[in-house]
């Protein structure tokens, strides 16, 4: 989900809720991976927005998320 919302290919809506979807539920096939949980954090953020209405995060988050993961 992460390469596909740096790619474009999703939302950054839809890369939070997917990702805020698997928090919720614990994602026990994931329970020892910090850097899956690590991801998970950062995609659940995705959308946020500041007090002014702009979107937290960028485009250059994203790619920097993306490189810390190894990929």
């Amino acid at each position: 989900m992460l390469l596909a919302l740096v790619k474009s290919e999703v939302s950054r809506e839809l890369a939070a809720d997917w990702a805020m979807v698997r928090i919720r539920e614990g994602a026990p096939e994931y329970a020892d991976d910090t850097l899956v949980w690590t991801a998970l954090d950062r995609l659940g953020g995705a959308d946020l927005k500041t007090a002014t209405g702009s979107y937290l995060h960028g485009q250059a988050d994203f790619d920097s998320w993306l490189r810390e993961m190894g990929s």
